[in-house]
């Protein structure tokens, strides 16, 4: 009964604030969901410039989360003026997964390296959630890594959304900047957005760089589309 009128909430676009609240009541299997849902969410109603951020970044072995699964992990915290880059990280998740080489070339890892120097996969997954609490999430393109998290909760929690915060960089391009209003890019991948704002390229692929990267691109946003006063409410991400 409760994870229908949770589920019933959620898929109403209701108040992520109190699916939240509702969760809290619910005693969870691991140490990461008690902590995260005995945190209390950012206030959304609060600006830009109050917040705390997470950068996300996930590698993966396609684009299904359903089938496919997740490689490797890349995060990094951020406020609105600056990035502490003391706290960027990559995991590779270890599991028995299959690596097409043709999603191989994309993201350079290896099945080697899933076997030597991956950790387990619901291990890194549930660390992460404790890492995001009280935090909204940053990532470009914010549907695949809310699709992809989602997927692992219901596999392994029975939990069909995790009420948070997220904001994705290529939306807010297209609903703040005038080229996005417009139709003026004809890109809106994170490599190009990044030279559009004259960010430097990164060479290197990975989710820890692509984490970093769109930290880079959020700050810039954050300066030239005059978000800093904007609610958090106004900037996020709605699935």
């Amino acid at each position: 009964m409760l994870a229908k009128t949770l589920q019933k909430l959620f898929s109403k676009g209701d108040n992520i604030e109190a699916l939240h609240q509702s969760m809290q009541a619910k005693h969870w299997p691991c140490h990461a969901l008690e902590h995260y849902f005995a945190h209390p969410l950012p206030n959304a109603e609060r600006p830009v410039s109050e917040q705390q951020f997470v950068a996300l970044d996930f590698e993966t072995t396609g684009l299904d989360p359903d089938s496919d699964r997740i490689l490797s992990i890349g995060t990094v915290e951020l406020n609105y003026e600056e990035i502490n880059l003391t706290s960027v990280s990559e995991v590779i998740l270890r599991q028995d997964v299959t690596i097409r080489p043709e999603s191989a070339v994309v993201h350079e890892i290896m099945p080697t390296q899933v076997r030597e120097q991956g950790i387990e996969a619901e291990l890194a997954l549930d660390r992460l959630i404790e890492h995001l609490r009280g935090k909204t999430i940053i990532a470009h393109s914010a549907g695949i890594e809310y699709g992809f998290l989602s997927s692992y909760l219901k596999r392994r929690y029975q939990i069909e959304k995790l009420p948070c915060y997220m904001i994705d960089t290529l939306s807010l391009e297209k609903r703040f900047s005038y080229l996005g209003k417009n139709r003026g890019h004809s890109s809106f991948q994170l490599d190009d957005l990044r030279q559009h704002y004259n960010l430097p390229d990164y060479y290197a692929h990975s989710a820890a760089s692509d984490a970093l990267g769109c930290a880079e691109l959020f700050l810039a946003q954050v300066k030239r589309l005059k978000l800093c006063h904007r609610p958090l409410s106004e900037v996020i991400y709605r699935p």
